[in-house]
């Protein structure tokens, strides 16, 4: 038994609320099962139950058995002093405040064998998405709903990495943006090092040098840690000594190296080409927008900056001093797809934080539903299961889904979930828990 299926059973009432009885004996009725706590501290707070015609308003804290309390050390913790139910499946200690014994309510006798039983086989299922034998069973606005409160948690949580990537710097909405569109360019194997180099790299510095794309390669390149090579070629020399120049001029740091990871990806995602292309979108392109962050002309102005040519080098290049077939060096439609979805939304998050408006998440969510969906192995799963996303903000939702709450079998938070588990109406459930007839644990 899990104690957060103990917590569901709790915030949904799902008991049988006509026969509630403590441990000592005493008659208890439900009134208000309290607010549920995700943080540290007791489970539930501000509950109200009535114990023997007397009202009891507090915290309510819940447990597999009693005698977790003191295994979970609550007894050190002032946070438990108000505690005025103890709610568990199985009470095999008392647990005593301030001299008195805590009113303890025993489930054991009292939990739906077959609603158990259910939730059991689906969450001890060992296959990608637990429920999905179950899917036909959930009508599309139930997955819907939870597609989209999957999407806005991602969008959340890309918004606050964005805010603490910033460190004490978070009112700089620059430093913000090229954050946001640097990591946009690394993917999921070179996010972290192109974080880092848009961490050192000064903003005022590229838009300085923006006369000259050679210029703004050598920056990228050489806080990349990416120039100390010896090289024949005439592009690579040129590099190599703007980099000497600008690296005494400005002060600027140089990365690691073996930061950067090449082993096993696709040529058009080295991040040496990668930072080529992200060279020539920053010499074409604004870094700050010029119009309110809240218009979409904001996607316009950067799709025609994408559009640009790199330096010629890198039509046969890949890598340094590495010549390769004559190929399209210009940012790919899905590449530039991705710097919308994971950058550019991102930081309307960013601003949303920051200024309190909802317009920018607005923008963003308008931005991902024009976007097409990505197509990776998360999204194929889905397709398999007869889950198609018709855009970005479908697919963001079902990527979220995947790994936020299939991968840590979190069905007891998932509408789709409680849609399995909660396939009779309320009524019906409610009729057979305070059933004579009913079975249970």
């Amino acid at each position: 038994m899990q104690e957060e299926y103990l917590h569901y059973l709790w915030r949904l009432k799902r008991l049988p609320l006509n026969d509630l009885t403590l441990t000592d004996g005493r008659k208890v009725e439900l009134i208000n099962t309290g607010w549920y706590n995700l943080d540290a501290g007791p489970d539930f707070f501000n509950g109200t139950v009535i114990i023997d015609g007397i009202q009891w308003s507090g915290n309510i804290e819940i447990h597999v058995k009693s005698s977790d309390w003191y295994l979970h050390k609550h007894q050190f913790d002032k946070a438990y002093d108000n505690v005025v139910l103890h709610v568990v499946l199985e009470h095999d200690k008392d647990v005593i405040i301030h001299g008195q014994a805590i009113p303890t309510l025993e489930l054991k006798h009292k939990i739906e064998l077959n609603h158990f039983e259910k939730f059991s086989t689906i969450s001890n299922r060992n296959i990608d998405v637990p429920c999905s034998l179950n899917l036909n069973e959930v009508d599309e606005f139930n997955i819907a709903q939870q597609i989209n409160v999957a999407l806005f948690q991602r969008l959340e949580r890309k918004g606050e990495e964005l805010i603490s990537y910033l460190k004490r710097d978070v009112q700089n909405r620059k430093r913000a943006l090229l954050i946001a569109i640097f990591q946009s360019f690394g993917g999921r194997v070179n996010k972290l090092p192109m974080i880092e180099l848009a961490q050192i790299i000064p903003v005022e510095i590229i838009a300085r040098e923006k006369w000259d794309i050679q210029r703004i390669e050598s920056i990228l390149f050489g806080c990349a840690g990416l120039l100390n090579i010896e090289s024949d070629d005439d592009y690579v020399d040129q590099l190599i000594q703007h980099w000497k120049i600008l690296k005494s001029k400005y002060q600027l740091q140089e990365m690691n190296p073996v930061s950067w990871k090449f082993s096993g990806m696709r040529p058009y995602s080295f991040p040496t080409f990668r930072l080529a292309q992200l060279s020539a979108l920053l010499f074409h392109w604004d870094i700050g927008f010029r119009q309110s962050a809240k218009c979409q002309s904001i996607v316009s102005e950067l799709k025609i900056a994408a559009s640009k040519p790199l330096s010629s080098y890198w039509e046969n290049h890949f890598r340094f001093n590495q010549v390769s077939k004559k190929h399209n060096s210009k940012i790919s439609k899905n590449s530039f797809n991705l710097i919308l979805i994971n950058g550019i939304a991102p930081y309307l998050i960013y601003l949303q934080h920051l200024e309190h408006d909802f317009q920018y998440s607005d923008l963003a969510l308008i931005i991902l539903e024009g976007v097409s969906p990505e197509k990776n192995n998360i999204t194929k799963s889905w397709i398999k299961y007869r889950i198609s996303p018709k855009n970005a903000a479908e697919s963001q939702g079902l990527i979220e889904l995947k790994n936020e709450f299939c991968n840590f079998k979190k069905c007891l938070s998932c509408k789709i979930g409680y849609a399995i588990l909660e396939k009779n109406n309320n009524k019906e459930n409610n009729e057979e828990l305070n059933s004579e007839d009913s079975v249970f644990l």
